[in-house]
């Protein structure tokens, strides 16, 4: 009795497994699959539609040479390729121009002390589309975050003052807290779709040394 019981339940056990596998073989063939859940997908952040595009597949095409042609400190007047402003600064400062080669919606004038304790940045950004609402203060943001930032991120960079100028345009004072340098940037548009982005930073260290000249060179910034 002990040897048919043996080797009677596994083969009943396996009689019973072969009946459930056919079983679920014609329930996948002949019934509807239960559809599995869709993933969940991350939330899309959406960048700003004024911001630049900030590492275009194309590396923009920059060049560098001096203000003037003379190694003297002696104020030069800076004009802008388009007329949109006209500065005042150091003749032995260098100067870089950036242009979007990719897309052809921004280009970036640069100039930078000898020492490179102070830059004088603007940046022209012209999508075609008009600036309306909040678009000035999230493309500055975007600038702020993105570009200035000591990390290319927002946590970095804090605003200390946000104020509207006499002239229309909008004046942000912030400083890196992981880079140890601060600025001053100037938020304005030409029209209804360029975007101009103005901005003066120096190392906290040169504060003191600088003062004067970025106080000159933002004071002497006109349009022709």
């Amino acid at each position: 009795m002990t040897n048919r019981r043996s080797v009677f339940f596994p083969f009943l056990a396996l009689l019973v497994f072969v009946i459930s596998v056919g079983c679920l073989c014609t329930g996948l063939s002949s019934g509807t699959p239960t559809q599995a859940p869709a993933p969940t997908q991350p939330p899309t952040v959406q960048q700003p539609t004024q911001a630049p595009v900030q590492q275009p597949t194309t590396a923009p095409v920059v060049t560098e040479e001096p203000v003037s042609n003379n190694s003297s400190d002696e104020l030069v007047t800076f004009v802008d390729e388009n007329n949109l402003y006209q500065i005042d600064l150091p003749g032995d400062w260098t100067y870089e121009h950036t242009v979007d080669q990719e897309s052809n919606l921004y280009y970036i004038d640069t100039f930078t002390s000898p020492d490179g304790g102070a830059v004088v940045e603007n940046i022209v950004y012209d999508d075609g589309k008009p600036f309306t609402g909040n678009d000035k203060s999230v493309a500055a943001l975007f600038f702020l975050n993105k570009w200035y930032s000591n990390t290319g991120k927002e946590g970095d960079i804090r605003v200390s003052e946000d104020k509207i100028m006499q002239d229309g345009s909008e004046r942000l004072t912030w400083t890196s807290k992981g880079g140890g340098y601060s600025g001053v940037s100037f938020l304005e548009t030409r029209g209804k779709t360029t975007f101009l982005f103005f901005t003066v930073n120096w190392g906290n260290d040169f504060a003191e040394q600088y003062a004067d000249t970025l106080d000159a060179i933002i004071a002497s910034y006109s349009i022709p």
